[in-house]
């Protein structure tokens, strides 16, 4: 039988967390050694599966990684492959964010392309559209994208939407590309940011991260570097949603606040108390439990990742939230598998309404991506009787063992 999480429910959450790397900003930096040969040495990473696919990923390009206690060590030769297989790409979409950099070191990549022989979704042709304009060539041969060019040319990009993966591949792409390159509507993502902290150890010359305009001068060479990845703030996110849920109180460690200014303000709408440190947060419950009005946006708003999150805190909150997706339009997943656990739910095109109810019920519920699963732990944690959670494999996708983090805190959770 599957391995699966049982959850009892209605036991309050207290006491102290650490939070590990961010998901979203270690799997780009694992593939920044495609730019240099040499040896590199990347810690505080989680120990999640992605991170293991992504270590597949770079074992395809010849590319040698170990990992062991949060540091992971990668060693690029001098000669490194140009292909991405289908088996690999299908587990993990974040594949992509090779194409940028095998075309600046190699002049050639190769990706299988899950979905046909279409060019994928808007997302992915933002990628392709920045890369021709900076003298890349696709086409498709039998399920696999071919990237290739004559040399990168610095250019002015400027983004029909401020996309993470779109920022990232143009950007990692331009730093070995010749002349200067301006990404307007960059992402402005935290791990954006930490990303480009390590490009710049590496000899980059990068400005204006951080904001929607983001100039890369390019550079002749890099060089391997050490880098610490910053903290997960959609992990810390989830755990700040688990305390108010069942109304406890802790601390949560190893986080920037800067890199969830909108949620923090949600959170305390909601309830709770947060005193800010340098880099951690104190949580305590209040007697307020209290509905609220949030909308996703890219960085600085609510991170479309915690949208799930967020809304199961809400479930027993008093009054009615409404939530409004802006980012991604398949974000409400969630929302069916916690109606059967008797929350109050009604949606329409990209909103939710969300009446709060007395008491949920437990029940055997199922994952389907990472956020969600994250969210119905947040639902079951706060149920009456025994929830069972399926598909928990999208959930170690993005989480370092939640089950045992979350019994530190007095959790009544197990694997099954």
């Amino acid at each position: 039988m599957e391995k699966h999480i049982v959850i009892e429910g209605n036991h309050q959450l207290n006491g102290e967390i650490a939070i590990k790397g961010a998901k979203n900003a270690v799997l780009k930096q694992m593939v920044l050694p495609i730019l240099a040969t040499g040896d590199y040495k990347i810690t505080n990473v989680p120990n999640i599966t992605d991170v293991t696919y992504m270590q597949e990923v770079l074992s395809c390009l010849g590319i040698t990684s170990s990992f062991e206690k949060s540091t992971l060590k990668i060693n690029s030769p001098e000669n490194i492959g140009i292909e991405a297989p289908y088996e690999l790409v299908q587990k993990m979409r974040a594949s992509i964010i090779i194409l940028g950099p095998l075309l600046a070191r190699k002049g050639t990549a190769k990706i299988a392309f899950p979905g046909g022989d279409q060019l994928g979704p808007r997302p992915v042709q933002m990628h392709l559209d920045a890369l021709e304009k900076m003298g890349a060539n696709f086409h498709l041969e039998h399920g696999v994208l071919i990237g290739e060019t004559d040399g990168l040319k610095g250019v002015e990009v400027n983004l029909p939407y401020a996309s993470v993966g779109a920022t990232e591949n143009t950007l990692l792409a331009a730093v070995l590309a010749d002349g200067k390159t301006v990404i307007e509507n960059a992402a402005r993502e935290p791990e954006i940011v930490d990303i480009v902290r390590m490009l710049k150890n590496m000899g980059a010359d990068i400005s204006g991260e951080g904001t929607s305009e983001i100039t890369i001068t390019g550079v002749e060479s890099l060089k391997p570097t050490n880098h610490e990845v910053i903290g997960d703030r959609i992990v810390a996110g989830t755990y700040l949603a688990a305390l108010a849920a069942t109304r406890g109180s802790g601390v949560i460690l190893g986080v920037d606040p800067n890199t969830l200014p909108m949620e923090i303000k949600k959170f305390i709408e909601i309830g709770l108390d947060i005193t800010i440190q340098e880099k951690s947060l104190i949580i305590e419950s209040t007697d307020k439990y209290e509905s609220i009005e949030l909308s996703t946006l890219p960085f600085p708003g609510v991170a479309t990742d915690l949208q799930p999150i967020f809304g199961t805190a809400l479930l027993r909150a008093q009054g009615t939230s409404i939530i409004t997706e802006n980012v991604y339009d398949q974000r409400f997943q969630w929302i069916p598998e916690v109606q059967r656990m008797g929350a109050n739910i009604q949606t329409g095109w990209q909103h939710a309404m969300i009446k709060g109810v007395e008491d949920l019920s437990g029940a055997p519920v199922n994952s389907t991506d990472i956020r969600t699963g994250a969210s119905l732990i947040i639902a079951a944690l706060q149920a009456d009787g025994k929830s069972q959670i399926t598909g928990i494999d999208h959930i170690e996708r993005g989480y370092e063992d939640i089950v045992s983090s979350l019994d530190s805190l007095g959790a009544a959770i197990e694997y099954n």
